[in-house]
């Protein structure tokens, strides 16, 4: 939060740095009194020392905007230590504030000395200028069409138009690897591995295309989620054309085995970049947890799935009835996740804790609970093999705990069969009408669901929404919007037939090529560079040249009629 090397805010040679501001506070005590700050997300009845004001002096500050403070100071006199002046506010990048106290016990509200910058401007930019190389493709594609056209008109014929003359046949049609794929699904996917390309990237050093400190639901949020639910939905396509091919039921589950083994092994080897020796290889990860989640949905449609669905007087729910039994093993396993998390004793903390230790919930009494019942169950199995980052923005230093651990792989499986239920409905339903409003209803379902456990709150109520955790409240909020954005995909690509998904199909054709490819280039020139001057406006270019050029390469596999498969 504050820069106590070099402050920009008395040092004109010095420049502020991304989501940076000056703070003025003019204290006209005449003894000195401690100023606090703390995130307002952080607050619960304390806030950190960020230094002593001077008695009658003018103190400046450098504040760090990405989340709302709270501030507050106390005075120290002999006897008494009293806070005074509790505000919330929220600071804007590249501005400079002002706040005085009075030696009355008063203080006047915050105040703006200079106009902060508009950081949002790029984004702005960037909008237009995609906007514009879009409607120069459109437009482009047109011009060639009527190019075409007027050439037909003109009787322009070659060797080949005599030939289908003499000889009227059907017309030929090209086939390739890629024409009996639903548009919607790749499309969709292709959403789900760009964003997260961008995002983890940087996200143009934004808060909310980063993840949320702890809880809330950013765009980062969205990407993992997502992903895991649109592999549930091709679950079902895949499983259901395997069983009407009477495929044997062993092979397709010693193949869903084989391929997880695959991912797992992926993951690990990923994870060894940032590993300097195996003693502290972090087993958990991205790929790991989709494996886990893929191979347990696959294996339980490979058992229980029909090759044909009749349901006579039923037919309006078949869906579910095609699926009672996935959905019984799927209500214990979410069960046994909820009673885990709530009932679990964790050694001095509270049972059912949410939080993430720190500098959150007076750290005295919190700061090794960490996660609560899910931390400790990863602590206790994989002990130093876990994600190593333990500096939060907001929380400060808390324990090592895994975003893709144990209990969040439990969480992610049932992610997946939402979006396993959503390739049934897909599957069983032949009218585009009966497919959109059964999609919309588990939208609105789920969504409200999370609403209720999280009380339509950021953080509160029985479940809050954490990605970190990956809380039932989380699992079907994302998985509520997940079903709207496929919803929408299906009508505007498949049904209306408005959109053709691109560029997202493309890069939904081999998603997993583009992750690794991503995380393996992540440093590396033409992907990245260094950037002498940061600012929202250069990183920001950068991620999105990153994400652009992915979306490229996705579009020359296509061409090439190219998929990378695991």
């Amino acid at each position: 939060m504050i820069n106590a090397t070099l402050n920009p805010c008395v040092n004109s040679n010095a420049s502020l740095g991304i989501d940076q501001a000056c703070f003025s506070i003019l204290n006209l005590y005449l003894n000195p009194v401690i100023f606090y700050a703390i995130a307002w997300d952080a607050y619960t009845g304390t806030g950190f020392p960020i230094t002593t004001l001077n008695p009658e002096s003018n103190t400046s500050l450098v504040i760090d905007t990405k989340y709302p403070l709270h501030i507050y100071y106390k005075s120290v006199e002999p006897d008494r230590t009293y806070e005074y002046c509790h505000s919330t506010y929220t600071f804007k990048e590249h501005g400079s504030y002002g706040w005085n106290i009075s030696a009355a016990y008063l203080c006047s509200d915050i105040y703006v000395i200079h106009e902060p910058a508009n950081s949002y401007f790029p984004i702005l930019i960037a909008f237009v200028i995609y906007m514009l190389l879009a409607v120069v493709w459109i437009t482009s594609k047109i011009v060639i069409q009527m190019i075409r056209r007027k050439l037909s008109s003109n009787n322009v014929h070659d060797d080949l138009d005599r030939l289908q003359e003499e000889n009227p046949t059907l017309p030929v049609i090209r086939t390739t690897k890629f024409s009996s794929r639903v548009q919607s699904v790749d499309a969709f996917r292709g959403i789900a591995i760009l964003l997260m390309i961008f995002v983890n990237n940087g996200g143009g050093k934004y808060v909310f295309f980063n993840h949320s400190a702890w809880f809330g639901l950013f765009v980062a949020d969205l990407v993992l989620p997502w992903f895991a639910w649109i592999m549930g939905l091709t679950i079902t396509i895949s499983k259901r054309a395997e069983l009407r091919l009477t495929t044997s039921r062993v092979k397709i589950a010693l193949c869903c085995l084989r391929r997880s083994a695959k991912l797992i092994l992926l993951g690990l080897m990923l994870n060894s970049i940032h590993s300097k020796s195996l003693n502290d290889l972090r087993f958990p990860g991205v790929l790991q947890l989709l494996a886990v989640s893929y191979f347990v949905c696959a294996v339980l449609e490979t058992i229980f799935m029909k090759p044909h669905s009749l349901f006579g007087r039923f037919a309006i729910i078949r869906d579910i009835l095609d699926s009672w039994p996935q959905c019984l093993i799927m209500a214990g396993i979410v069960t046994t996740h909820t009673l885990i998390t709530f009932l679990l004793p964790v050694p001095n903390c509270p049972t059912g804790y949410f939080g993430p230790g720190g500098k959150y919930h007076y750290r005295e009494h919190y700061i090794n609970c960490t996660a609560g019942a899910a931390g400790y169950i990863d602590r206790l199995i994989f002990g130093n093999h876990l994600y190593d980052k333990t500096n939060n923005s907001i929380y400060g230093e808390i324990l090592r705990y895994d975003p893709e651990g144990l209990m969040n792989t439990i969480s992610a499986i049932f992610i997946v069969y939402l979006g396993v239920h959503a390739g049934k409905i897909l599957l069983l339903y032949y009218q585009p009408n009966a497919r959109v409003i059964r999609w919309f209803i588990w939208a609105v379902f789920t969504g409200i669901i999370a609403g209720i456990l999280c009380n339509f709150e950021t953080e509160g109520g029985m479940i809050p929404v954490s990605k970190r955790m990956m809380t039932l409240s989380y699992v079907l909020a994302t998985s509520s919007l997940a079903f709207l954005l496929y919803a929408l995909l299906y009508i505007l690509i498949d049904y209306k037939q408005l959109w053709n998904g691109a560029p997202f199909i493309y890069a939904g054709i081999n998603p997993i090529f583009l992750y690794v490819g991503h995380i393996l280039t992540k440093d590396l020139f033409p992907w990245a560079w260094n950037i002498a001057h940061l600012s929202h406006a250069s990183v920001l270019a950068m991620n999105l040249w990153t994400t652009t050029l992915w979306a490229i390469i996705a579009y020359l596999l296509y061409r090439n009629d190219i998929i990378v498969t695991v």
